[in-house]
């Protein structure tokens, strides 16, 4: 692995993801945010050239598995024990025992056929792997394989996140459902791992129901009134927990041509955000080498004997009283109580947080376009991003650096901190 750029912020590493510890000391990366290549389903170019080594374009289904696995044995050395992994990957339906060429992917479009010229052909088959027409089950196989030890010693497997695509690709079948999501992977190396849902908490669509009755105590309100709050049914002041269910758009990505660089989709930048944010601390202080969290003073609120308003939107409205993500304004005759929350600054370990800190470290082994890299960097961690391409990392490089697209990261996240703030 040799450094093909280092600035501010953001290492960029040419080189393979399955010798990892060639460059990444053990146990220094916070947190490792990816998406590893599908199988079998492009080829990734270097001067217009397949290069060798890339993972999905093994002969069979098996050997891109156990690539896989190599690479989070690797990503797990360099973990430290209080990080976590997020993985996405997608699925893929079997072609049975029908030669897979790049012509069938193609077919006869005339116009692709120089694009044929850059291409392998590909012969595999797999009909040893599942019966024609089945999907395949890459993602949840590979899940199964990391808590099973098939890569280094067995990993937890916290979550499994849907991606729903709200601008899926269209598909060309008659007989099944259309595809529109993806799988991501939360898995750790320890039962205990650093956690910051509450800065990705979400907004509530509705506001609490009357059945829900609050178990809280006053013992419980001193102790941790913020914790107690899910717990209990009853709205958290901070907004509600993120779901398994994700809905995001596919975006754009549009670099200059004088890159000359031939890419793909990224993932949407909200993806790498709200994981870093969530799964990441801000920093770590200096002194005790603890990482600094948000902390919030609570303040229950008394009964509210007013009628509830299920919207923000139908709050705003009728005008007056809170107005944040997790309360909800009221009017009328029905009652419920309410919690509010105050963000007091971050905390650590220290009696108070004037020594300085130092940033987390965020891993992409499949840094592609630099979108992980890029978000990272916007948020003040320090990313390392590898990649097998040269071109790639030309790619990214100026998408980290130069493009100014970190922007919308920075501007999400400063609304849901102002958010916060207004509770």
């Amino acid at each position: 692995m040799t450094v093909f750029y280092k600035g501010p912020g953001a290492t960029l590493i040419h080189g393979d993801a399955t010798r990892l510890t060639e460059y990444v000391e053990p146990e220094s990366v916070d947190l490792i945010v990816t998406s590893p290549p599908y199988f079998a389903l492009r080829s990734y170019q270097d001067g217009g050239e397949h290069y060798g080594g890339q993972i999905g374009s093994e002969d069979t289904p098996e050997q891109f598995l156990e690539a896989l696995w190599t690479v989070t044995e690797q990503c797990a050395r360099v973990l430290k024990p209080s990080g976590s992994m997020f993985i996405n990957l997608g699925d893929k339906y079997s072609r049975g025992s029908r030669p897979r060429t790049l012509e069938d992917q193609f077919n006869d479009d005339s116009k692709l056929k120089e694009k044929l010229k850059k291409y392998p052909t590909d012969n595999r088959t797999d009909a040893d792997f599942v019966r024609s027409k089945s999907l395949m089950g890459l993602p949840w196989r590979y899940a199964l394989g990391c808590i099973d030890g098939r890569a280094g010693d067995p990993l937890i497997l916290r979550a499994e996140i849907i991606w729903h695509k709200l601008n899926g690709l269209p598909e060309s079948v008659t007989d099944r459902v259309r595809r529109n999501h993806e799988q991501w992977f939360h898995l750790t190396k320890e039962p205990r791992y650093f956690a910051s849902v509450d800065n990705i908490r979400e907004p509530y669509t509705s506001a609490p129901d009357k059945a829900q009755k609050s178990k809280f105590t006053e013992a419980g309100q001193s102790k941790n009134p913020g914790m107690a709050l899910d717990h209990d049914l009853e709205h958290n002041p901070l907004g509600k927990m993120p779901e398994s269910v994700w809905s995001m758009s596919m975006e754009p990505l549009r670099v200059p041509d004088w890159l000359g660089v031939d890419h793909f989709a990224a993932f949407p930048t909200e993806w790498p955000r709200k994981l870093i944010s969530g799964w990441s601390p801000s920093g770590f202080c200096t002194d005790c080498e603890e990482p600094r969290t948000p902390k919030y003073e609570y303040e229950r609120v008394g009964v509210t004997k007013r009628k509830k308003i299920s919207t923000v939107a139908a709050a705003i409205e009728v005008g007056g009283g809170n107005v944040g993500p997790g309360s909800f304004n009221s009017v009328g005759s029905d009652s419920w109580r309410r919690t509010d929350a105050m963000f007091t600054g971050y905390a650590c370990a220290c009696d108070d947080t004037k020594a300085p800190t130092r940033p987390a470290v965020v891993l992409d082994p499949f840094g592609g376009t630099g979108t992980v890299a890029m978000v990272a960097r916007a948020l003040g961690r320090e990313a390392l991003h590898v990649d097998l391409s040269t071109d790639y990392l030309k790619l990214a490089k100026w998408r980290v650096f130069e493009s100014g697209q970190w922007a919308k990261a920075v501007r999400r996240t400063n609304e849901d901190n102002q958010q916060t703030l207004e509770l």
